[in-house]
């Protein structure tokens, strides 16, 4: 019997290279103030974003959110959804992923991170420095308070500014994992920010956060995606104009 037999200096070691996916973990619906629904969003994004995971992440509900999930799990079934919600809060929007139930207004960010982290869910900081929009950003609050993580690569064209300043003061600060999303409120603009993660599902995703291995990536909107946005306006304006409804 032979034991030990080295092996040689030149011998090739074959490594299993890990599979990086692509995220994006911040988009809105009808439900809030996206201009889709929950299933028009998720055949939108099935049809044209190079995206394994998305979460929809309405104002203050998860109602859409679910919606989507349900949605996703019938007719898209290499899309996986997670449910979210951008709470509001008295000092700037924070987004809770992986939720259970809908949360309140709350007055401080402090009090949204741990109501997410009771339901067992991860708190993003959004948009942290990017103003105006109705965007309300949390600021530098992402160099002290228990965030999971934090959106650095926000895909308004008007955030590149504050992407750049959030990417600093988080190197700087408590190099929280740095995500890339879109925050589309049409679907045509998912996935041009996004974030990378390994493996390939959500729960992979969640752990790829839990250890800061995660990227983020992507540009900002496209030009050509943000004009598909003006039928949608127009046709609602129309809409509004005929029925006198709100819509």
């Amino acid at each position: 019997m032979i034991a030990n037999i080295p092996v040689p200096a030149t011998a090739t070691v074959f490594v299993k290279p890990t599979v990086w996916s692509k995220a994006d973990l911040h988009i809105h619906t009808t439900f809030s103030d996206g201009y889709m629904t929950p299933p028009e969003t998720i055949d939108i994004i099935a049809r044209t974003a190079r995206v394994n995971v998305v979460a929809i992440t309405d104002h203050d509900t998860i109602t859409g959110a679910m919606i989507a999930r349900d949605y996703a799990r019938q007719s898209h079934s290499n899309l996986e959804v997670i449910v979210g919600q951008e709470i509001t809060t008295g000092q700037g929007d924070v987004v809770g992923l992986f939720l259970q139930t809908d949360l309140p207004y709350f007055a401080t960010a402090l009090e949204a991170i741990e109501a997410v982290h009771r339901q067992g869910g991860l708190a993003v900081a959004v948009h942290p420095f990017t103003f105006g929009g109705g965007m309300e950003s949390v600021h530098n609050a992402i160099r002290r308070l228990p965030f999971d993580a934090v959106e650095t690569r926000h895909g308004c064209p008007l955030s590149i500014p504050g992407n750049i300043w959030a990417t600093l003061v988080n190197r700087f600060g408590q190099r929280l994992p740095a995500l890339g999303n879109s925050d589309s409120h049409i679907p045509y603009t998912v996935g041009q920010a996004f974030t990378w993660f390994p493996g390939t599902s959500a729960a992979d995703l969640y752990a790829a956060i839990q250890t800061n291995t995660v990227r983020p990536g992507g540009t900002t909107w496209k030009i050509g995606s943000m004009l598909r946005k003006l039928p949608i306006v127009f046709n609602r304006a129309e809409a509004r104009q005929i029925t006198g409804a709100r819509i």
